[in-house]
């Protein structure tokens, strides 16, 4: 029986330098091996979620791509009204609007809000409220670039208020 010197001496004299070089990766080459089975193995049922999404979205059950916030906030002085614009950043449906009325507004402060020349939140008038942060669902259409706009008038002759409107935008 060969002594582990006599061993090395062999390899050395008999293994050329390429062959050594994958002895030292030959760990690296079996786990290798290992990772692309594993990724074959899950390869068939990502190819079939991905047709599954296609075809959800095709009906229309798909999540949206993004989703936007326009906030218009104005602190009102005393008996001041403003009409705040922004544009819309996606093409997409607007799905929510919320209106916050900090406390001691006491119905003295009126909201309204829409988007190009149509009146969506309330659909007529104004809304004043006292202490309250509604949220109104809507699935108004809207397009990118298109004008959304929000009217805050303070007709208190008292105090000045922070008011703000967050209308939230979902599409792509």
């Amino acid at each position: 029986m060969a002594s582990y010197e006599e061993y090395e001496n062999y390899l050395k004299q008999n293994v050329s330098w390429l062959e050594s070089i994958g002895d030292n990766l030959t760990g690296a080459d079996e786990r290798l091996d290992f990772a692309v089975k594993q990724l074959l193995a899950i390869q068939a049922p990502v190819e079939s979620l991905g047709s599954l999404l296609r075809e959800l979205k095709e009906v229309g059950y798909i999540m949206p791509l993004q989703t936007q916030q326009i906030v218009f906030q104005q602190t009102l002085a005393i008996n001041q009204g403003v009409r705040l614009e922004d544009m819309v950043p996606l093409d997409g449906a607007i799905t929510s609007v919320t209106m916050h009325f900090p406390l001691n507004c006491n119905g003295n402060v009126d909201m309204a809000f829409g988007h190009g020349y149509k009146q969506i939140c309330p659909i007529s008038g104004f809304i004043a409220l006292n202490d309250a942060c509604p949220t109104f669902p809507t699935s108004e259409m809207c397009k990118r670039e298109e004008a959304v706009w929000c009217i805050m008038d303070n007709h208190d002759g008292a105090a000045a208020h922070t008011v703000s409107c967050i209308v939230t935008i979902e599409g792509n």
